[in-house]
């Protein structure tokens, strides 16, 4: 049986859908890793699958499904760590490459990947997409993570690999190839590239995720550029706590200066740039999270007009008051953005953080639906602009929560 808060919680919730029916539409922004529709099976053939991912046709597949949420802006993945994902020329790996003996595989492996390898597909995987989104009238756009690796060592890019002269360092000077340090200006110019080759490609929204960091994190930024840099402004070793906010804060300037770099590029063609952050507690924090595992101050980046738009990938609401909780948070981040930017919110359907739709509607007792209903409904009272959906696989976002989102999308008539 619903508890009274419940019921108190659904009545409240049948009157703000009512009244804001009449609101303008929210953005939605969808983030699409398509790697993630290569093991999903054929419902009446449990032996075939249903998308192709190295192919047109099965790109288009899982185009079809994601549209399915009401999206107005579809974020491609283009890589896995610094694996592109398409024919690139900056990340291309001069490996011979071998074979795979089918006779090694694991008997009982139950998904075999070993064969993908979107970077010699036969199409270029991030061209198609971006100009199938455009067709299908929503903003191509790719979902660039921060990270170069992506925990696993197959994922380590070929360019990161070849040049260990960047690679980062901890303070008892442990090298780590996971990533290249932003502070030498070669590897700043070697991203750049990548986003050229992402432009040119027809990406018209560029979405950097920094809540995806591969392991990397401020510990690994006493390089020898940032420490002379150190030394030449305090006089002093810096802090053996890499966790320290004043080193942190110090990271942070390398970081901001490339993304003022490309937010120079963008600006020229007014391609959008966004950044993914998670946020665990009050935005004024000076340990926020952000700040103190990734070494970016996204509130920096906002002031001086760097974003244009902060996407919340995570907060820490309060289990007792999921949604009062939630509603503060809200508030507290579009007040303090100060509209220099827009500002978007989660609608999770993974529970990474433990804060999906799946746990609102665990502590309060709603449907999923109605925990969707009334995220949205938090959104736009809170001023913010529209919600980011991370990742849409499939039916990951069944269909009575797309149903909920399709209604304050622009795109309200499509058949699901």
């Amino acid at each position: 049986m619903r508890t009274l808060m419940t019921s108190l919680a659904l009545a409240i919730l049948a009157g703000g859908v009512a009244s804001g029916q009449q609101q303008k539409d929210l953005e939605i922004l969808a983030l699409v890793d398509h790697y993630d529709f290569y093991n999903v099976r054929e419902p009446k053939d449990r032996s075939k699958f249903m998308f192709d991912t190295e192919t047109a046709k099965g790109c288009e597949d899982i185009l079809k499904h994601v549209l399915l949420t009401g999206a107005t802006s579809v974020l491609w993945r283009p890589c896995s760590g610094s694996v592109m994902r398409y024919h690139s020329d900056e990340e291309r790996f001069p490996l011979v490459v071998t074979p795979t003996d089918k006779r090694r595989v694991h008997q009982n492996e139950s998904a075999v990947n070993g064969f993908i390898s979107y970077n010699t597909a036969k199409i270029d995987i991030i061209r198609e997409m971006m100009a199938s989104i455009a067709a299908s009238g929503r903003v191509p756009g790719v979902h660039w993570p921060f990270e170069e690796t992506h925990h696993m060592g197959w994922t380590f890019g070929a360019w990161n690999l070849e040049h260990p002269e960047y690679w980062g360092v901890t303070k008892t000077g442990q090298v780590w190839s996971g990533r290249t340090s932003l502070a030498y200006p070669a590897v700043s110019d070697h991203k750049m590239r990548i986003l050229e080759e992402l432009l040119e490609r027809g990406a018209r929204h560029i979405f950097i995720d920094v809540w995806r960091s591969g392991a990397w994190s401020p510990r690994f930024e006493y390089v020898k550029p940032e420490l002379e840099r150190w030394k030449a402004r305090y006089g002093t070793e810096p802090p053996s706590d890499s966790r320290d906010p004043v080193w942190c804060k110090f990271v942070s300037e390398t970081q901001h200066a490339w993304f003022k770099r490309v937010k120079k590029r963008l600006e020229a063609e007014k391609i959008p740039l966004t950044l993914g952050v998670q946020l665990v507690g009050d935005p004024d924090d000076p340990r926020d999270q952000t700040l103190i595992s990734r070494g970016i101050d996204w509130r920096v980046l906002v002031d001086e007009g760097v974003l244009d738009g902060l996407v919340v990938m995570g907060i820490a609401w309060d289990a007792k008051d999921p949604f009062g909780s939630t509603e503060k948070i809200y508030r507290d981040i579009v007040a303090r953005c100060k509209g220099k930017c827009k500002v978007y919110f989660p609608i999770q359907a993974y529970d990474f953080t433990r804060k999906s739709f799946h746990s609102y509607a665990k502590a309060t007792e709603l449907t999923i639906a109605e925990v969707t209903a009334k995220l949205l409904e938090l959104t736009r009272e809170s001023g913010a602009d529209g919600v980011v959906l991370e990742v849409v696989d499939y039916n990951n976002y069944p269909r009575a929560v797309r149903r909920e989102l399709r209604k304050v999308s622009p795109y309200k008539s499509i058949e699901d």
